[in-house]
């Protein structure tokens, strides 16, 4: 698809200008929202006196408020208005940031994270790569990897930015200059470099592509792909948050535990390198079924392994960074630019509910039933999705061979 951009270069110059424009804001998006309270929930606990367990719970509040806003911003990027989506994310962020800056109860404080829960639906990886799809068609697959390559960062820049400007000048003024970031990096760069499809639904007859369904040989192929994503990210939640617990009761001490989690993000970002340059010699579902593989064997190590946690989060971290850009380009190459948005909108709504749950799950294992009830259940998650994502590839395979 050929889209007129105001660059000399539609093909080549245009793409990585808005390529890296929405990486950035991505970077931005993501250390502003799921990384924000890593580094403040303390600090806003120790100020205002709030319960710590709240404080963390805001962003829970947040996720289950993207699970809803996801259909309908679906539905808007499918008809061609992914840059009025994502500008309305950089909007919505800084209110949100901005409420929580200014919270003096916890009715204000989950209010905020509610505004929050509506960026994050409109402006997170789902948005930007599902706009991205549907502006350059077939051929986002490289620009889906290369916005990931960008967000990966987001902890390695925010966590420490973070840090400095609470300590520097407190919590609530941090929270005001990554608001002020939004409005003045964000929106600027959604408003004047994410081009329109020159395709795009008339307005009036947005409401009409809610009516898009699966067609019937495709509902397997959908099905498959929602449970591979909401096992997904029942994993990566529990594992978010329970990490340095699991990790010290394999032997490590808490010192030990944090600074090998650190290989986490470093492993993302290789992998999805890798995936830009080695992976596109392979259909995108071939690279699911890997990044899938990647996660289980690293918690098979995790759970049995002695001395094997170096190796086993690298491998976590590499699988985790291909699964999550291939939840952007696996659908892509299935459903097609205008489809991908608005089913992947509906689809996400089950596993974003599954990650705001999964850590207290996770929570309730550990302290009813102890470590070892834990990890046989998120092992029992990562095999049941190899499983799924093996099926899944195969299905694929076979419709877009019948496709071609």
């Amino acid at each position: 698809m050929r889209v007129p951009l105001p660059f000399s270069d539609p093909d080549g110059l245009s793409r990585l200008i808005t390529v890296s424009g929405v990486g950035l804001c991505q970077l931005i998006a993501f250390g502003t929202s799921l990384y924000l309270l890593t580094t403040l929930a303390m600090p806003i606990a120790a100020d205002t006196g709030w319960p710590l367990a709240w404080v963390v719970g805001g962003y829970s509040i947040g996720v289950l408020i993207s699970a809803a806003i996801s259909p309908l911003a679906g539905r808007y990027i499918s008809a061609g208005y992914g840059h009025f989506v994502l500008a309305a994310s950089a909007v919505l962020f800084a209110a949100g940031l901005v409420g929580v800056s200014q919270s003096g109860s916890l009715l204000v404080y989950c209010g905020a994270w509610i505004v929050m829960g509506a960026a994050m639906g409109c402006g997170l990886y789902d948005a930007a790569f599902g706009t991205v799809g549907r502006i350059f068609g077939q051929s986002a697959r490289s620009l889906i990897i290369q916005i990931a390559l960008w967000g990966g960062f987001a902890s390695t820049v925010f966590w420490p930015l973070s840090e400095y400007l609470q300590t520097a000048y407190g919590w609530r003024t941090a929270c005001l200059i990554f608001a002020g970031m939004h409005l003045v990096i964000c929106l600027p760069i959604y408003v004047w470099l994410v081009p329109r499809p020159t395709d795009a639904t008339a307005p009036k007859q947005i409401k009409d592509l809610g009516k898009i369904r699966p067609e019937p040989h495709e509902q397997v192929i959908y099905w498959a792909l929602g449970l591979v994503i909401t096992c997904e990210m029942a994993i990566v939640a529990m594992m978010s948050v329970h990490m340095h617990t699991i990790l010290q009761s394999r032997g490590l001490s808490a010192t030990a535990a944090v600074a090998l989690s650190a290989l986490i993000g470093p492993s993302q970002v290789a992998s999805r390198l890798m995936e830009l340059t080695i992976g596109k010699k392979w259909p995108p579902y071939v690279s699911m079924a890997l990044g899938v593989a990647g996660v289980a064997a690293a918690l098979g190590l995790i759970i049995f392994g002695t001395d094997l946690n170096t190796p086993a989060l690298i491998i976590y971290g590499a699988g985790l960074g291909v699964v999550s850009i291939t939840t952007g380009t696996v659908p892509l190459a299935v459903f097609g630019p205008m489809r991908y948005p608005l089913l992947m909108g509906r689809l996400r709504r089950i596993s974003l509910i599954m990650q705001a749950i999964a850590p207290a799950i996770g929570a309730w294992l550990l302290t009813r039933a102890g470590m070892n009830a834990l990890l046989s259940f998120i092992g029992a998650l990562s095999v049941l999705c190899l499983l799924v994502a093996i099926y899944l590839a195969r299905k694929c395979h076979s419709h877009i061979k019948l496709k071609a």
